[in-house]
């Protein structure tokens, strides 16, 4: 299983590493701190990580710019990953987003727990 974790945030970056190695040591990572480069990967390189867990507010592309691309190159993926919002808003019209969009199975609230997780145990 492979997951990645697009968020600006390099001490966040570094304790969600720290949580996947020591709570789900099977699963390989990778971070993206810019949401281009993510996308690069995604749309243009095809690569499908299982899941994204993506923050929403980021400098120059957030997590619904993000989003907004990822449904335009959409057209050429037969095969999604499964995106979780990772995010420590509490701002009523993001959980409302996210339930909206088409991309993304699920809010979480930072920090991640195992409890937050379970669908990383498959």
């Amino acid at each position: 299983m492979h997951v990645w974790f697009i968020d600006d945030d390099d001490i966040t970056n570094m304790l969600n590493q720290y949580f996947i190695e020591e709570h789900f040591p099977d699963i390989s990572i990778s971070i993206f701190a810019e949401a281009e480069d993510a996308l690069v990967e995604l749309c243009q390189n095809k690569a499908t990580p299982d899941f994204i867990f993506l923050d929403i507010n980021m400098p120059v592309m957030n997590g619904w710019d993000f989003l907004d691309e990822l449904s335009k190159c959409s057209q050429a993926r037969t095969v999604f990953p499964s995106v979780y919002i990772l995010s420590s808003s509490v701002d009523p019209s993001d959980l409302q987003k996210a339930e909206e969009s088409l991309f993304v199975r699920g809010f979480i609230s930072k920090p991640l727990e195992p409890e937050k997780v379970p669908f990383l145990r498959s």
